[in-house]
């Protein structure tokens, strides 16, 4: 509640908050382009880890589950590796690695005969960099959930589909996936609604929202407000009405939901 009266008033964190503006704080954020591009970007970062937070996922998931024992629990445990991880350990290690005058990735291409790369300032590469170094992380821990939901699957049903002659494409299809996909389902709203989130590290570490603009985000874009312009009104409007989006999208997502079960 706070951050909504914040968005009425005109406050630079150094003083007392100052008088009642109205929407003034939300009419100047429709009005800025930058706003506009960052929740674009945000958009982009949704869609491009959507496939590591489900697909992804789900397929490791699904595999581990299929072949059980030692060997399954030792894979599980090294891919979960990246989500246990520092986020800003690993954003500074990713900054080292990419740097494109003596960073491994430059050398590697040496070695192939290539010329170096400004894999982070290039707006053609920064955000799908961003967009690998975080899919790391999704995808290790949204593996973990989808195994927690399939560890209650009834292993039964499984060797009965095979005993009347099931491929284990048709398990997997008809069997397994039924049973995990109201989790995948919410792992796909998460990853909608938290992109912006899980990139946030990356993006304040690895590029500050360059270049031009090319990896910033809705969240990040608040952050700047906030703590670079010192416009806590108009960043606190900026929060209110992405949180107001979410709680829509959420919304929808739940009808879509209850319909769907319903008709079954």
């Amino acid at each position: 509640m706070f951050t909504v009266v914040l968005s009425f008033l005109e406050w630079n964190l150094t003083t007392d908050p100052k008088g009642f503006v109205g929407v003034e704080n939300y009419t100047e954020l429709f009005r800025e382009p930058e706003f506009a591009e960052a929740a674009w970007q945000t958009v982009l970062y949704a869609l491009a880890l959507l496939p590591f937070s489900t697909a992804g996922p789900l397929g490791l998931a699904v595999l581990l589950w299929m072949r059980p024992g030692r060997a399954s629990t030792v894979y599980r445990s090294l891919l979960f590796v990246p989500a246990i991880m520092a986020p800003v350990g690993v954003a500074v290690a990713w900054r080292f690695l990419l740097n494109p005058l003596q960073g491994v990735a430059t050398d590697s291409l040496a070695l192939l005969g290539l010329g170096p790369v400004n894999w982070l300032g290039d707006p053609a590469t920064a955000l799908p960099v961003i967009v690998v170094v975080t899919a790391a992380k999704v995808t290790a821990f949204n593996m973990l959930l989808c195994g927690a939901a399939l560890a209650s699957l009834d292993r039964r049903l499984v060797e009965a589909a095979r005993l009347e002659g099931a491929t284990s494409w048709e398990v997997t299809s008809f069997v397994v996936v039924p049973h995990i996909a109201p989790t995948v389902g919410a792992l796909g709203l998460l990853s909608v609604v938290l992109a912006g989130q899980w990139v946030f590290t990356n993006v304040s570490e690895l590029t500050a929202g360059g270049p031009d603009g090319m990896t910033d985000n809705v969240y990040f874009r608040i952050y700047t407000l906030a703590f670079d312009f010192f416009d806590t009104g108009q960043a606190s409007a900026a929060a209110v009405v992405v949180l107001a989006a979410f709680a829509v999208l959420a919304a929808c997502w739940q009808l879509l939901w209850r319909s769907r079960h319903v008709a079954r």
